[in-house]
């Protein structure tokens, strides 16, 4: 019986160690385990992280780009200046001027085989009685769509502006064969005007028109009409380039005035614009 006690302190050390080692190796494996779900969290975040600025082009803060514009009514000169607010977000400043055509004009050569000792008729357009042109100037923003994912990839972003539109009316001239039939032979005089009441008999002859008058002919009788735009665009742009960066612009202008924009003598005029375009402009980063 006095075995049992020497038996007991023999076993107990043996007992503790081997209990301590199952709670080591328990807190061993909770730790590594610990570690593993920090490491797998960081991974994630790390990994959103590298999704979110997948294709991001963060090295510049300004851009300026030039170019131009085909429109479903004519041609647009452009300039932006673009400010990167964060590698999605841009807000941008923008400047247009624009030649609006109708889409019923339709340049032709004058004909003259009355009267040869005129000379050469030029090309006119007839029927048309004021050339349009736009000048506008807007704000707007620019949101990444589709990062370039790749070096040298291009993105595409959504750009919307809106702003100040002026509407110019320059009054097309046209040379007109006044003919005085009192006299022998007929006494044949060019005379430049523009469409009116007095002359729309000869404005609307083709037989008496002799061609378009020079182009600063009536840059002094110019109908300033003010009014007011909106534009979408998507845009596609390369991800790296700095120098010489490549945008394509694809999408719709609409501008809105306070009375109608007449073109055409015989086509009804409105006091808005809607065009589709398509542009492309150069320019640098910084």
């Amino acid at each position: 019986m006095r075995l049992a006690p020497l038996i007991t302190m023999l076993l107990l050390p043996a007992c503790l160690h081997a209990q301590s080692s199952v709670w080591n190796k328990a807190g061993t494996t909770k730790n590594n385990a610990a570690k593993k779900a920090g490491e797998a969290t960081k991974k994630v975040k790390n990994f959103k992280k590298h999704l979110q600025e997948w294709g991001l082009d963060t090295s510049y803060k300004h851009a300026f780009l030039a170019g131009g514009k085909l429109n479903t009514d004519g041609w647009s000169g452009n300039m932006y200046f673009i400010k990167r607010k964060n590698g999605r977000e841009n807000r941008i400043w923008q400047i247009a001027f624009s030649e609006v055509k109708h889409e019923k004009q339709v340049k032709q050569q004058g004909t003259n085989t009355t009267y040869p000792d005129l000379g050469n008729p030029t090309a006119y357009v007839f029927g048309k009685i004021n050339n349009l042109y736009t000048l506008q100037i807007g704000y707007g923003r620019e949101t990444m769509l589709l990062p370039g994912v790749m070096e040298g990839n291009i993105s595409v972003s959504m750009r919307y502006s809106a702003g100040l539109s002026l509407a110019m009316l320059k009054p097309y001239y046209l040379k007109l064969m006044d003919i005085d039939y009192s006299t022998t032979p007929e006494k044949i005089t060019i005379k430049e005007a523009a469409h009116s009441r007095a002359d729309s008999a000869l404005f609307m002859n083709p037989n008496r028109i002799f061609g378009a008058s020079t182009w600063s002919k009536s840059l002094d009788a110019i109908d300033y009409v003010p009014g007011a735009f909106f534009e979408a665009a998507f845009v596609i742009t390369p991800g790296k380039s700095k120098t010489f960066v490549q945008c394509i612009t694809l999408g719709c202008n609409a501008s809105a005035y306070y009375k109608p924009l007449p073109i055409m003598q015989a086509q009804q005029s409105y006091p808005w614009e809607v065009c589709l375009f398509a542009g492309l402009a150069i320019g640098k980063r910084w």
